[in-house]
This record gives C-alpha cells, sequence and structure tokens, in this order.
C-alpha cells in the first residue's frame, strides 16, 4: 500500500496521540502554566463544561504571556486560541495532515463522536508515524 493510501485508510485514533493538560475555562494563566509543567505537556486544552472551547500551547506562554506579569493572574481565556480546529476519532490521518499544513497548526483536539477530547495530535505525530510505516521512502 502506498504512503497516501496508509493515510486515507488510518485513523487519527489509531495514531500515538499525545498527552495533554486539561484545565476547565476560567482557570488562571499561572495555574494553566504550573499543571501543564508539572504533568510535562506542552498543550492545555480548555473545557467548558465538557465542551472544548480552547487551546493554549507552550508557544502561547513564549509568545503572549512570559514577559508581562500581569497576565499570570488573568484566567486562560484571555489567552487560548478560542474554538480551536479538532478532528474525529474517525476522521483519516491525511486530513488532519491536510489541516495541520493549511492552517500552520502544531496541535490539533482529537475527539470522540460524542464530544469528548481523546488526545492531541501533533506534527511530530505525523513525522513518527510516517517514519515506522515507510523508513526507506524518507
Amino acid at each position: 500500500m502506498s504512503l497516501e493510501q496508509n493515510l486515507r485508510q488510518e485513523q487519527v485514533a489509531n495514531l500515538d496521540l499525545s498527552d495533554f493538560t486539561l484545565v476547565e475555562i476560567g482557570t488562571s494563566v499561572r495555574t494553566t502554566v504550573k499543571q501543564m509543567k508539572n504533568e510535562e505537556h506542552h498543550c492545555a486544552i480548555i473545557m467548558d463544561q465538557n465542551e472544548l472551547v480552547g487551546i493554549f500551547t507552550d508557544r502561547d506562554i513564549l509568545r503572549r504571556v512570559a514577559n508581562v506579569p500581569d497576565t499570570w493572574t488573568r484566567p486562560i481565556e484571555d489567552f487560548m486560541t478560542p474554538t480551536p480546529y479538532s478532528v474525529k476519532s474517525t476522521d483519516s490521518a491525511d486530513l488532519v495532515l491536510h489541516l495541520m499544513d493549511q492552517k500552520k497548526l502544531r496541535n490539533v483536539p482529537v475527539t470522540r463522536e460524542d464530544g469528548t477530547v481523546l488526545g492531541n495530535i501533533t506534527h511530530y505525530t505525523i513525522i513518527k508515524y510516517l517514519a515506522d510505516r515507510f523508513p526507506e521512502q524518507l
């Protein structure tokens, strides 16, 4: 099977999804960053009553809050990316790869059919998947 065919057939749920930090809307930036650090995650998924409402990554820390002390006590929704792009666990790997490429995304939340968050897919996940299955072609 070709690389393209494999990506079209492989469901996102079967990839090695990254762990993520889960926080509720209203959580302070300081608490979110501390939790991300303690859990050793590069991404926080922001929820509001079990609904995905935002994403906050290590890049957001560097770009938006690291050098501005008064941001640390503010709520995470002031700095998260609201309504992030996401994919369903049953979507194909090529769909998420295309989305990441077109929108220049490094993290994409993966949800189950009921909307609950299953994981986070990163550009590294795709690279690892391809390298594991097609080492000679890469």
